[in-house]
């Protein structure tokens, strides 16, 4: 069983004795993407231009590409309290700046750091300096991110092989994707629906029936083994359904803020 993409699966799966498989897992490319968490005493100002918001995409800033109040999740929040913020850098800052995430370099981290944050000040029209400084911060490398590329099919499934893999990147870069693709498999390898279904951040893997009906017509189950990677296009953490007019209703806005 597989649970994602990246280069420990096509380390599994190099000797695995799935060649159309492992061939379609080393064609997919994936970005790279810093996140920074960050506290701080006081709320972080909001544009003069721009509503209150909870989440918002950012253009025009080389080192951020979202930023999330995670304080405003809170249901009962009164407040009071630190202010809890996530932000991701833009699929560039990640590349330029990529390292082992395992073993982040003291350095690459404060830059990284100092760079974001730079740019979370622009995004929100700050003077320079002028952003109030976090009182704790982590930041972690997300180094195999999203799909840059995609099959643009439901799932794979090779019936010689008995293995099948779904998974956000066979579709797009969301989490409907990742579901979709999930269901597929288990309704293309067996009528009577999954044996098992294993779910790991957006990847779904599904044993279904068919693995244990001895294959019967095994061809007739082939699907994805050789279709093309096209790029796939998106925001830089993904694709979001739904979100292509500015307000979707009377409650909710997306909000996109310009440097």
């Amino acid at each position: 069983m597989l649970s994602q993409p990246g280069k420990c699966a096509n380390r599994l799966l190099a000797s695995s004795g799935l060649p159309l498989i492992a061939r379609q897992m080393k064609r997919l490319e994936l970005s790279s993407i810093w996140a920074l968490l960050a506290a701080f005493e006081d709320p972080l100002p909001v544009p003069s231009k721009a509503v209150e918001f909870e989440g918002a995409f950012v253009k025009g800033v080389d080192s951020v590409s979202w930023m999330a109040n995670n304080t405003k999740k809170l249901l009962y929040y009164q407040g009071t309290g630190p202010h809890c913020w996530t932000f991701f850098s833009t699929t560039a800052f990640g590349k330029q700046n990529r390292v082992p995430q395992e073993n982040i370099p003291t350095v690459t981290a404060e830059k990284v750091k100092k760079t974001m944050l730079d740019g979370v000040e622009k995004a929100l029209g700050l003077s320079k300096g002028s952003l109030q400084r976090p009182f704790y911060t982590r930041v972690q490398l997300w180094g195999a991110a999203l799909p840059t590329n995609t099959p643009n099919i439901p799932c794979i499934f090779d019936p010689h092989g008995r293995a099948g893999i779904c998974g956000d990147w066979l579709l797009g870069s969301s989490l409907e994707a990742a579901a979709l693709s999930g269901m597929a498999l288990a309704n293309h390898a067996s009528p009577s629906g999954p044996h098992f279904l294993f779910s790991s951040a957006y990847r779904l893997i599904c044993m279904a029936d068919y693995f244990q009906s001895g294959g019967a017509c095994p061809d007739e189950f082939a699907v994805g083994l050789h279709n093309e990677f096209l790029p796939l296009k998106g925001h830089d953490i993904g694709q979001f359904p739904g979100l292509e007019c500015r307000e979707l209703n009377s409650e909710t806005q997306v909000v996109q803020l310009n440097a």
